[in-house]
């Protein structure tokens, strides 16, 4: 059978592709559709990005707060430490000298005096001493002579010059050995 259309090329092709546009239109609905499912996901996860970074941000706030009184109190601990350091210092220095006495005193026999007595210090806080002295007897000089050497983590470089015999033709008067004894004085470690 052979079939005639009498129908107009134009009005033929009118009525093709018709069939595609509810196609189309599905398509574009799914499209919409994930594209709406997609940008409220992405919104989801910016506000909980949001939020995340709000906590972070308030969490940053405290520490740095907490670091800057940590630093507060290590300021006021070097304060107080130079202060406390340089209290020690002056301690140190006015306590240096009457224990130097104490320790020497305790060295000296009662048999020999001192005539003069010469003092310097060293930025080490050691003092080196020279001591021109009187005895009655040669054995205190080897005494203290002996004592001095003896307490070397006190005195070091423990001198003695020549003795002068100082005396009179009169046999009732008393006979005196001159000498200078010099040495260096170590303070204790704690001044």
């Amino acid at each position: 059978m052979i079939r005639i259309n009498l129908l107009p090329k134009e009005v033929r092709e009118k009525g093709k592709g018709t069939e595609w546009i509810p196609l189309g239109a599905v398509v574009v609905v799914l499209f919409g559709t994930f594209a709406m499912a997609s940008f409220r996901a992405k919104k989801k996860a910016y506000e909980r990005d949001v939020i995340r970074k709000n906590q972070w941000q308030s969490e940053l706030t405290n520490i740095k707060s907490k670091v800057a009184r940590v630093e507060e109190l290590d300021a006021q601990k070097n304060l107080l430490n130079a202060k406390k350091n340089t209290v020690i210092q002056l301690l140190s220095g006015r306590l240096l000298y009457p224990i130097f006495m104490e320790q020497f005193y305790e060295t000296l026999p009662k048999d020999v005096w001192i005539s003069d007595f010469k003092i310097s210090e060293d930025g080490s806080k050691n003092i080196a001493i020279e001591a021109q002295s009187n005895a009655l007897t040669i054995e205190s000089i080897a005494d203290w002579l002996q004592t001095l050497e003896s307490k070397p983590e006190r005195f070091s470089g423990v001198t003695l010059s020549a003795i002068d015999f100082k005396g009179s033709g009169d046999p009732k008067a008393a006979v005196t050995y001159g000498f200078t004894m010099k040495f260096l004085f170590k303070p204790y470690t704690g001044l």
